[in-house]
């Protein structure tokens, strides 16, 4: 199956009226979908190509991309016959589940039941200035005694949380350290559990063991039967009432 469907029109940046083509693929039991907004015949497009999926307002929230600030909602959409927001939003939960349906990360309980797409702060600590001079004060020997030995501790922990291996944000050790003033706040990432695992934060997903078939997570590429009433859904839709330059 090749399906290829032009949901509607949308205006761009300078004001113009660009269409928004979506292809769908099925062959050999592999699923995929992408598109382009406003395709020129010189090959290149008024907007986005390949996954413009993350460029648009999802019904289900946790599905946007935060990486575009103003997503596309339906409402900004002229929609084509045919098409109208609600039926748009199924075609956006059907991409968002069974895109590349032969490479999931997740079993099925896995991809059914955890929030794999849930974000996450991870947080780089560093060394704060109080550290820095204790430090130095302790190589020069401007430390008391009890001093010294209050610092062979604090700098043990540390490097612990700093440099050795990831350690969980929301430890009591990290929250000692920093109310105490030892540690500071470095570089925030935002990320999806399941790019993460859980020596960097509790709700990291990477590699952690499904409780019903002992799949780890992320540990190979597998494939997800598509049901036939999707196939058969997509195909319902209205195809495209006029040609793209290309997709």
């Amino acid at each position: 199956m090749e399906k290829i469907m032009r949901i509607g029109t949308v205006k761009t940046y300078d004001g113009r009226d660009a269409s928004i083509f979506i292809k769908a693929e099925f062959e050999n039991g592999k699923f995929s979908m992408s598109g382009v907004i406003g395709p020129l015949s010189n090959g290149d497009a008024l907007g986005g190509c390949g996954q413009i999926n993350m460029e648009f307002d999802h019904r289900n929230k946790k599905d946007n991309d935060d990486r575009y600030s103003e997503l596309i909602t339906p409402d900004k959409i002229t929609f084509a016959d045919g098409w109208n927001a609600e039926k748009f939003y199924d075609l956006l939960d059907v991409w968002e589940k069974w895109h590349l349906n032969d490479m999931k990360a997740g079993c099925e309980h896995q991809m059914e039941k955890w929030d794999i797409g849930e974000k996450v702060e991870l947080i780089e600590w560093k060394w704060s200035d109080k550290f820095h001079n204790w430090r130095e004060n302790a190589s020069d020997g401007k430390l008391t005694p009890e001093n010294y030995r209050t610092f062979q501790i604090v700098s043990a922990q540390v490097l612990q949380v700093t440099i050795s291996s990831p350690i969980k944000w929301e430890s009591p050790l990290v929250k000692k350290l920093l109310a105490d003033g030892w540690i500071k706040e470095g570089k925030k990432e935002i990320k999806t559990a399941g790019w993460i695992d859980e020596s960097e934060h509790p709700k990291g997903l990477l590699m952690k063991a499904c409780p019903e078939c002992g799949y780890k997570y992320g540990s190979a590429w597998l494939k997800v039967d598509v049901p036939p009433e999707i196939i058969a859904q997509v195909e319902s839709w209205p195809n495209a009432d006029r040609k793209p330059a290309w997709i």
